[in-house]
């Protein structure tokens, strides 16, 4: 007890603005740790939200060179839609920078989300359908295209036989022959290759006027082919921007495309008219030589 006493005889002999000093210290003390705390706490939640930030930017970077790269698989896989017409093209060809791209198309169904990934998906069978549609439509074209250039084969060699059958006339009569049956092999050697050449010649052009208007009709069928996967890009591109964070109003943008389409229509249709009426032109100097001389 004599200790308590003397404690408490100890405090009641400090002064009272030493209490004061000693309790604003304690206010100032706790201001400055709440204060503290206050700090970390914006601190903590500022680090957070540029850690945030930054994980959202490579995010968004990967998926911009993810879908960069397959929207240029996408327009090469249009691209070669259009290349079908072409019969010069090998078929080894007709793909073949859409399938060194194509492996880009894989990668978007890692990071698309389920609209992304159903609309490309879609696109891609429609594509595939079309590849396979227009092979088996092609190949007989190549066929007849091969045709014609083998009776062009056979007309040249026939025209040459012509020609040394000529020559062998002209050499006969500068000999002043008068080997008879000599005269007549040459006779119906030229008047042989002179037949088969007219008849290899209109079967030529018959087969090159059919093929013609089968290659027509199969240019446009690829046209249709191309501006059908045109149009399946729409809720693509649209779904893949929202996924950016760049939004596009969809309908405006497939009104955009779809005027772009019927323009290009309307300029290979144009083309092919041209077409139409040059071969029926020839079709009929073909018919009457006379029309040649005017």
């Amino acid at each position: 007890m004599n200790i308590l006493n003397q404690l408490l005889a100890l405090i009641g002999k400090i002064p009272a603005t030493f209490w004061g000093v000693v309790i604003g210290s304690l206010f100032t003390l706790s201001g400055v740790v709440l204060a503290n705390r206050a700090n970390d706490r914006r601190l903590r939640e500022q680090l957070t939200h540029d850690r945030e930030m930054r994980n959202r930017d490579r995010e968004l970077s990967l998926r911009k060179d993810v879908y960069l790269s397959a929207a240029e698989a996408v327009s090469t896989g249009i691209t070669a839609i259009g290349r079908f017409a072409n019969l010069e093209i090998p078929y080894n060809k007709l793909m073949g920078a859409y399938i060194e791209k194509s492996s880009a198309i894989a990668k978007v169904h890692v990071i698309a989300n389920e609209r992304t990934s159903e609309a490309l998906t879609n696109f891609l069978n429609e594509l595939d359908a079309a590849f396979l549609s227009l092979i088996a439509k092609r190949a007989p074209l190549v066929t007849q295209r091969d045709q014609i250039l083998f009776l062009e084969k056979l007309i040249d060699r026939s025209s040459g036989e012509q020609d040394r059958m000529l020559e062998l006339m002209k050499q006969f009569n500068l000999d002043g022959s008068t080997d008879k049956r000599r005269w007549e092999v040459i006779n119906e050697g030229f008047e042989f290759e002179q037949k088969r050449g007219t008849e290899t010649s209109e079967k030529q052009a018959m087969l090159s006027t059919d093929l013609s208007v089968k290659m027509l009709q199969f240019a446009k069928e690829c046209v249709d082919e191309a501006n059908k996967l045109t149009r399946l890009t729409v809720p693509v591109i649209t779904s893949v921007r929202a996924e950016l964070e760049m939004p596009i109003d969809e309908r405006a943008y497939a009104k955009v495309i779809e005027e772009g389409i019927k323009k290009r229509e309307a300029i290979i249709e144009a083309f092919m008219e041209d077409i139409r009426s040059l071969s029926t032109a020839q079709q009929g100097v073909a018919a009457d030589p006379e029309k040649m001389g005017g």
